[in-house]
């Protein structure tokens, strides 16, 4: 259980409210999985007390997150508990990443997706492996793996594509 709780630890290394918010979001995710997790209902009720109304981080711990996570500052962020993000993802500040329309479709951020500040991702879409989106984009559309996008709406700067050695 403990290295489950920890499985975000050294992602967010020199980063204190990260370590706090992924260390209480585990926590949360894993009491979720017991057979009597109402017991827990006094823990999520603090998490969510604590993590979305205190610090402005709406991480539902529902939302099926892979390990890793970093959250750089994450304040204003906002994600959808429908959404689905892969292993070793970075969230900035003020990202959003939910449906365009009410009950609609979530956002896939495959493996290692990196997002700048104020990114607004939404809908039935898949953001490839390693791709980039950059501050300030809306990205409404699948973005391929490797891939950075900025803009309103997001276009593809430039592919960053790992070559073989």
């Amino acid at each position: 259980m403990i290295s489950y709780i920890l499985q975000d630890w050294s992602a967010n290394h020199g980063n204190p409210k990260g370590r706090f918010v992924m260390v209480f979001f585990r926590l949360c995710q894993g009491i979720r999985r017991f057979r009597f997790w109402w017991l827990g209902l006094p823990v999520l009720g603090v998490y969510v007390a604590l993590v979305h109304w205190l610090m402005g981080i709406e991480l539902d711990y529902r939302t099926s997150v892979g390990p890793g996570l970093a959250l750089h500052h994450g304040v204003g962020l906002v994600v959808n508990q429908r959404a689905k993000i892969g292993a070793g993802c970075l969230l900035r500040n003020g990202v959003t990443i939910g449906e365009k329309v009410a009950g609609g479709p979530c956002p896939v951020l495959e493996d290692g997706v990196e997002t700048g500040a104020l990114c607004i991702i939404l809908g039935g879409i898949k953001i490839g492996q390693g791709a980039v989106v950059g501050a300030g984009a809306v990205v409404l559309h699948d973005v391929a793996p490797w891939d950075i996008v900025a803009g309103n709406p997001a276009v593809q700067i430039r592919s960053r594509k790992p070559t073989a050695t």
